[in-house]
């Protein structure tokens, strides 16, 4: 029994280091590394979809922390005095996510004042070795919307990008109206809901070197089945950009181990009115199991289902999104 218990161990460790040896061998092969925070963010803006957020960036330094400055994009409505709605998107997402929302048959640009942020450790905005998970996310985000010197805001967000966003409505109430949360984490998941990618990357001891084998072909197999098969290469390119940054994939990897529903509670404490949309295909968080007790347990609060959508109905169907959003902005506000 002994030596079976011992020849299993060895089995063990020598796949563990045929793995790491795998992985070393790649990162030799690509030059060995992360790709720097400003070649992601020279590809990012380069890519033709992201132009307007090119255009449209700019940055703040935040109080008390001059090493993480905000990044957000701006684009005002002619005319338009009201408060203005701000886009947070969710991970590994930039705030590129929200182009068709915007500029695609959404279009929402023009028709109110609009800002979209980049979240720390995502995208081009600031990440290091530290640790991200769901709290300083939103801490950041607050911190963004004020340093901006935003208020009364309207705050959209999707997926992690919608936790980040309702934690930040629960500890900021004077910074933020109204809230829209798009297929939302917050809850628990029980380890059959988790997908495979996120148990892998839970589980396995080697996930954070997973930036050394990224590729679009990954994060293709790894978008396609929320986007009918078929996420844009656009799409794609922007967020293996940001996972080959070994800050950015780290964050990924913390947020998904922190994802716990440890905040649950606060949910009930959420002022702002709230508008829960939800594709009604989401592999992640269906709608019944979540989006339902999202709306039962925040106190003004109401649930969109999205036909045919599935985890990122913004994306799938803006134009119906879009409308919704911006019905629900204005609802009350001017004439």
């Amino acid at each position: 029994m002994r030596r079976t218990r011992q020849s299993g161990f060895v089995r063990k460790a020598l796949l563990l280091l045929i793995v790491l040896g795998i992985v070393a061998a790649v990162a030799v092969q690509r030059g060995a590394g992360s790709m720097s925070k400003e070649k992601v963010r020279e590809g990012t803006l380069a890519i033709p979809k992201n132009g307007p957020f090119a255009a449209a960036l700019r940055t703040v330094e935040l109080p008390g922390d001059p090493d993480s400055p905000a990044y957000g994009a701006y684009f005002p409505a002619a005319d338009n005095e009201l408060p203005p709605i701000v886009f947070v998107h969710g991970t590994p997402d930039t705030m590129g996510a929200f182009e068709p929302l915007l500029f695609g048959p959404g279009d929402l640009h023009g028709k109110a004042n609009i800002w979209t942020l980049e979240v720390c450790g995502h995208g081009i905005a600031p990440a290091n070795d530290d640790a991200y998970p769901f709290q300083r996310c939103a801490d950041y985000v607050a911190k963004s919307i004020a340093a901006f010197g935003l208020k009364d805001v309207t705050l959209v967000g999707n997926s992690y990008g919608a936790e980040f966003c309702w934690r930040a409505a629960a500890d900021h109430p004077e910074l933020i109206a109204r809230l829209v949360l798009i297929d939302s984490s917050g809850l628990p998941r029980t380890p059959e809901q988790f997908l495979s990618e996120e148990v892998k990357m839970r589980d396995w001891s080697v996930a954070r070197l997973g930036y050394l084998i990224n590729s679009e072909p990954r994060v293709a197999s790894a978008l396609d089945p929320h986007f009918d098969g078929a996420a844009q290469k656009g799409r794609v390119h922007e967020v293996y950009l940001g996972l080959r940054n070994a800050a950015n994939w780290n964050s990924m990897i913390d947020l998904v181990k922190d994802e716990n529903g440890e905040r649950q509670g606060d949910l009930a404490n959420i002022q702002a009115k709230t508008l829960l949309i939800w594709g009604e295909h989401d592999e992640a968080y269906g709608p019944e199991t979540f989006g339902r007790t999202f709306e039962e347990r925040i106190p003004n609060a109401e649930l969109l289902v999205v036909e045919g959508a599935g985890h990122y109905p913004h994306e799938q169907e803006p134009a119906w999104v879009a409308g919704k959003i911006l019905e629900f902005h204005l609802e009350g506000r001017g004439e």
